[in-house]
């Protein structure tokens, strides 16, 4: 009884060449999403280092903005200052009299 494998033979040469080409397959798509991933790693990077660059120049830009407008409003309050010391000094008395009444409205709405 001489029986012949050469059936089965063949369909395990068959799968074993299938389960090599799925083999290779499988690491070149391994190799393309590794690749994938780096250029999506370096692009992400890339657009954070420009909302970066752009968020301090934003930042930079508002900084001198407010030290701009508080210069103009210190220069304001210096102009006032000067001219109530202007006006103090040209009347005295009327300014006496003006804080004078200003305390006692103070005091008078503080009191109750």
């Amino acid at each position: 009884m001489a029986t012949t494998n050469s059936p089965t033979k063949a369909s395990d040469k068959t799968d074993d060449a299938d389960l090599k080409e799925l083999k290779e397959q499988y690491d070149i798509l391994k190799t393309e999403m590794k690749a994938m991933t780096d250029m999506l790693g370096t692009t992400a990077k890339t657009r954070v280092e420009d909302v970066k660059g752009k968020a301090s120049d934003v930042k930079d830009d508002a900084i001198a903005r407010m030290e701009l407008m508080g210069n103009e409003a210190r220069a304001r309050i210096d102009g006032y200052q000067t001219e109530a010391e202007r006006a103090v000094v040209a009347n005295p008395m009327m300014a006496l009299a003006v804080s004078a009444g200003i305390g006692f409205l103070i005091g008078a709405l503080t009191r109750r």
